[in-house]
């Protein structure tokens, strides 16, 4: 949306889908009496307009609030994951560490800034760490700490990991409890406790990270409410959602906070809680390959001893097909290193 002021007079010009708007042309006709907005349409990644401004919107009329970019799930429906599996490493590891782009992992490797990279990370923490392939045993509370001023406005309870069928991922059932200045006074009396317990694990924020949570958030509330908004909704009221991107601030409404919190009672350490927080559904976020490229280009493919291209093609390892080689004699060459890690 724009909004343009002609001699006291506004008017909100709406478009249809992301546009850049600092590169805006006007056209005045002044004997037809009408001023024409033209904008260009937004690609995914130009800074600071388009879908750069909010990547996860929440749009709509009234209380009939939609998800412009995340689905809704019906979190009782889905199966859970069993944490108890044999070998659930070797598959959910390179599941919730595939969400990056081949973009985002330069940028990683060139130690750049992106908001949205590193919710990538944070949900990789979060996921790893919840299910327990990775750090020792499973931890289930996850605070948000700003890196710069080490303060904590976000705790995540994951109750139950599931399987989201529908989109072929997991999904992690849990609530989400903010630590505003309003919210600290009424849970003081215990939550020390559990700050102090060791069971809470707490994931670094970067610059910019924290916005990007404030805005991410409210969709993953929205996509799994079983209860309505209300006539006094905040989202209503200030007709904005989030209702703040900052620090120790709250971005959701209130409606759905302390519903739908059976599974939270579940666990005694956390029912004092059931309260003051609002079921969420989190969820690894891909990139799409119609936008960006992800993963290797087969095309790129490289020996694994000589670097080169292949002669006339690189062939991969017949027995656990992560290795290539361009030749026999590289094969050969390299099967003492690569035999003890070769398996089907």
């Amino acid at each position: 949306m724009m909004r343009l002021t002609v001699a006291g007079h506004v008017q909100d010009v709406v478009f249809s889908f992301p546009v850049i708007g600092s590169q805006n042309k006007l056209r005045l006709a002044r004997k037809s009496r009408y001023i024409e907005v033209i904008v260009p349409m937004a690609g995914p990644f130009l800074k600071p307009d388009g879908m750069k401004l909010n990547p996860f919107p929440v749009i709509g009329e009234g209380k009939a609030l939609l998800l412009w970019n995340v689905h809704r799930l019906s979190l009782a429906r889905l199966p859970l994951l069993d944490l108890k599996v044999r070998k659930l490493d070797i598959w959910l590891n390179p599941h919730v560490g595939s969400m990056l782009s081949s973009r985002e992992r330069k940028l990683r490797k060139k130690h750049k800034a992106d908001a949205l990279l590193f919710v990538k990370d944070t949900l990789h923490a979060i996921f790893v760490r919840a299910c327990g392939t990775q750090g020792g045993s499973s931890m289930r509370v996850f605070a948000l700490r700003d890196e710069t001023t080490n303060n904590c406005d976000t705790v995540f309870f994951i109750g139950d990991l599931r399987f989201d069928l529908h989109s072929h991922t997991i999904v992690g059932d849990g609530y989400v409890l903010p630590l505003t200045h309003a919210m600290l006074p009424k849970i003081s009396s215990f939550f020390g406790q559990l700050v102090h317990s060791g069971t809470v694990e707490n994931v670094r924020v970067f610059d910019g990270e924290m916005e990007a949570w404030k805005q991410l958030i409210p969709a993953f509330v929205e996509r799994c409410r079983t209860w309505e908004h209300t006539d006094n909704c905040e989202y209503l009221v200030r007709r904005e959602v989030p209702l703040t991107q900052e620090m120790e601030s709250d971005p959701l409404c209130s409606c759905g906070r302390g519903k739908d919190v059976d599974g939270l009672l579940k666990v005694p350490e956390w029912r004092r809680y059931a309260p003051f927080v609002t079921r969420i559904a989190l969820s690894p976020l891909f990139a799409v390959s119609y936008l960006e490229t992800v993963g290797r280009d087969p095309s790129a493919h490289k020996c694994s001893v000589c670097r080169g291209k292949g002669k006339p093609k690189v062939m991969a390892c017949a027995k656990c097909h992560k290795v290539r080689y361009c030749s026999v004699a590289c094969q050969k060459k390299d099967w003492p290193r690569h035999k003890p890690k070769c398996k089907a």
